[in-house]
């Protein structure tokens, strides 16, 4: 496996209801929550294509650098997280730009990130 329009409704009714949830342009259909901790939350997701675009020319594929990091059967795992101050703010944000800059086989890249009023969604490799 490979290696995440944003609106506050639908990204809670999906997170919280099952569904769909959107990182920028890319639709991500949930599968199931992986893991929680302290103040967020990790799920397994599916990406949604459209049935008339190319797997290869659609949705990630256009964003991610190296297409190693794409996974085959579009399975992924989104982190999100709740924040209630800006200090929590300020260290996600902290989070998004240092996880950006690493590139290691041993480290599950970052792919994409939407910040959502006062919640904020990564998207990871998902390796099983």
């Amino acid at each position: 496996m490979g290696c995440s329009f944003s609106g506050l409704n639908a990204l809670y009714d999906a997170v919280n209801g099952g569904g769909d949830v959107w990182i920028n342009e890319n639709r991500f259909k949930i599968v199931r929550q992986l893991g929680e901790g302290g103040f967020a939350y990790v799920y397994l997701v599916k990406e949604v294509v459209s049935d008339s675009s190319s797997a290869l020319a659609s949705g990630l594929a256009k964003k991610v650098k190296d297409p190693s990091h794409l996974s085959d059967d579009r399975t992924y795992a989104i982190k999100k997280v709740l924040i209630q101050n800006n200090e929590q703010l300020d260290l996600v944000r902290e989070e998004i730009r240092v996880s950006s800059l690493f590139s290691h086989p041993n480290l599950l890249p970052l792919l994409d990130h939407s910040i959502i009023s006062v919640k904020v969604i990564t998207q990871i490799s998902y390796f099983d």
